[in-house]
Order: structure tokens, then sequence, then C-alpha cells
């Protein structure tokens, strides 16, 4: 083989030589801090170390410096981290972060009437980033998202991350309460409320629960048993819930103003 030959030998070899992937999971914290500060790494990979790593605030600090982080990544950091990562977002960033879903009051400007930004601050409005994230990306912020994250994704049309906001361990009883509660939400909802006995153990959930009208009638009326004789009485009368829940608290009360004569 000649010299030329040899060459393009290596040059084909060389191309053809697979890359190993990046283990995230198992890379030293020397490593990571490399691969943040690096300015060649994709913001995919800045992704990865920011779910990975969502509770180590030395990482996600040098994360949130990066120039190439993107603002679904940022959105996800500021939802899930501690209030002084987000303060530090906030000052390193020069950001306002905007986690509600309402216009924000500009400052007058004296003498014209007409608003204006607070100078040298930009707003980063949280909810509109989150919106841009993948479903995956959104089921991981779901179930480690804090009480922000929770409201805004338990909306979502995607089952799979609207239910996943329900296996977050830092849900509350009163979070949960109040899903039960809300006309608003969709059948999975409180289908899966429904089924966790320890939820539904308190009689505030179990109610609302009955009450709610999105609730499905089979596990709604499995409740119906444990209301109340006033509950029973307005259950019966209620247009707002299913003909399978009304025939169920009326029959019941019947059966008990039976038994007390």
């Amino acid at each position: 083989m000649d010299p030329v030959d040899q060459w393009k030998y290596i040059l084909v070899r060389k191309r053809k030589r697979k890359q190993l992937p990046l283990d995230i999971e198992h890379s030293s914290p020397i490593t990571l801090r490399n691969i943040i500060l690096d300015g060649n790494t994709p913001s995919s990979v800045l992704d990865r170390i920011a779910q990975i790593y969502s509770d180590d605030e030395y990482l996600l600090k040098d994360l949130v410096r990066c120039p190439n982080l993107d603002e679904t990544t940022l959105a996800f950091i500021a939802l899930t981290a501690s209030d002084e990562i987000r303060s530090f977002i906030s000052g390193t960033r020069v950001l306002d972060l905007v986690v509600v879903d309402e216009p924000v009051t500009a400052v007058a400007v004296p003498g014209t009437g007409k608003p204006k930004e607070a100078p040298g601050r930009k707003k980063f409005n949280v909810i509109q980033a989150v919106q841009k994230m993948t479903n995956p990306q959104k089921i991981k912020l779901a179930l480690s998202g804090g009480k922000e994250a929770r409201s805004l994704l338990i909306r979502e049309s995607n089952k799979q991350v609207s239910t996943a906001v329900l296996e977050n361990p830092r849900i509350t009883d009163g979070e949960i309460e109040f899903f039960a509660k809300s006309a608003n939400l969709g059948e999975d909802i409180m289908r899966k409320i429904g089924t966790n006995s320890d939820w539904t153990k308190k009689y505030t959930v179990a109610q609302a629960l009955v009450y709610n009208p999105k609730c499905p009638p089979g596990v709604a009326v499995g409740f119906v048993t444990r209301m109340t004789e006033k509950d029973l009485a307005m259950l019966e009368k209620s247009r707002n819930v299913s003909e399978a829940v009304r025939s169920a608290a009326r029959g019941l009360l019947a059966r008990k103003k039976a038994g007390k004569k």
C-alpha cells in the first residue's frame, strides 16, 4: 500500500470511529463543570445536566451563568430549585422572573402618563418558556417542580404530563383537595385522586370528588356512602352531579330516614 492509500485508509477509519456516549449521570463534578463552561456544549446536554442534578446548587449556578442555556432549561431550574437559586437567576441574568399568567404593570413616566420598563432589567416569562418544552421535559418538571410548576402543568392537555403532577413527592394535601374541587381539570386527574386511599380518607377530598361534575360517575358513586345526611340531601337535588350520583344519594338518604322510624 503506497503512502497516499495509507493516509486514505487512516482517514476513513477515523471517520468511522464511533464516539462513546457522554455518561452525564456518572461524570465527576470537575468533568461536569468543564462541560458546562465549554461554550460549544449543546443546549440539549445542558438541559440533561439540569434535570439530573436539579438538587446540586453549585452546578445549577454554573448552568445559570452559561450563555447558551436554553430558556426552557432556565424555566425548569427556576421552577424546581430553591429561592436562593431563583434569586441568583434574577441577579446574574438581570431578569425579573414572571411566574404568574398576568400582565405586569409597568412604571409610569412622570409627565407623560406612558408606562416604561424598569431600567436595565428584562422580563422572563416562565410560563411561556414551559409551554415551549417538549412533553418529556414537562413530565420531568411535573415530577420534580415546585407548587407553581404543579399548578401550571396539572392543566396540561397531555394526560401523561397532567397526571405526573400527582406523583410529585412534594405535593400537599391542600393541593389535592383543590384539584379535587376543580371542575376545569380532566377526568383522569379525578380518577387518579379517587383511587388513592391516602387522599380520599379525608372527608373533604371525597366530598369534593362527589360534587365535582368532572369526576367519573363510577368513581364518585363509591364515595356517596360516606356523605353526611346534609350532603346527601344536597346531592339528591343537585343538577350539577350525574344522575348516578343523585340516584345513589336519594336511595341512601331514603334508607337512613327509614331506619330512624
